[in-house]
Order: C-alpha cells, then structure tokens, then sequence
C-alpha cells in the first residue's frame, strides 16, 4: 500500500518557509513510518492553492502567446525565409516519394 499526502499550498509554503517546510515533511514522515508501518511507500505532493494555480495557468498563456508572436515575427524575416527554403528543397535529380 503507498500513501500520497497532497498539500495545497505547499509550493508556496516551501518558498517561503524553506526551512520549516522541510522540518514540516519530516515530521509527516517519522508520523507515516510510525503510524503505518506496513506502508510500502509514501511521499508529499506539495500544490499550488487553487488562486495561485489559476494566476500560474494565465502566466504561462501569456509566455506561450510572446513565445508564438515572437517566433512569427522571426519566421516572417526574408533572411529567415530564405534560409528554410534553401533546408527544405528538393536537391534536383532527388527521387520524391
């Protein structure tokens, strides 16, 4: 049997408590081993609250959009473009499938 103990909050507690984090899974674990000793393994899923998560998710939507826009305006340049093409083509007298 595994156990799985989910923390919402944990990411952030972790960032902002570092040391009392740790303390805090270690006293989970000596709990688990003590508690539950038929337990083949365990371990702790530290989670984003549900705000952060929502702020996270939006954050990298936006990063990915920059990241889509930025890479257009880069494939749109006539050096760029040239560059593909000349990758892309046929070599003449190349057999094509």
């Amino acid at each position: 049997m595994d156990i799985e103990i989910i923390i919402k909050g944990g990411e952030e507690l972790s960032e902002f408590y570092p040391k009392n984090y740790k303390a805090f899974e270690k006293k989970i674990s000596e709990m688990i081993l003590e508690m539950f000793p038929g337990v083949g393994g365990w371990w702790i899923s530290p989670e984003l609250t549900d705000k952060h998560q929502t702020e996270e998710n939006k954050r990298q939507q936006i990063r990915q959009q920059k990241y889509k826009e930025t890479l257009l305006k880069v494939l749109r340049e006539p050096g760029v473009r040239d560059l593909i093409h000349s990758k892309v083509a046929v070599p003449v007298g190349a057999q094509t499938s």
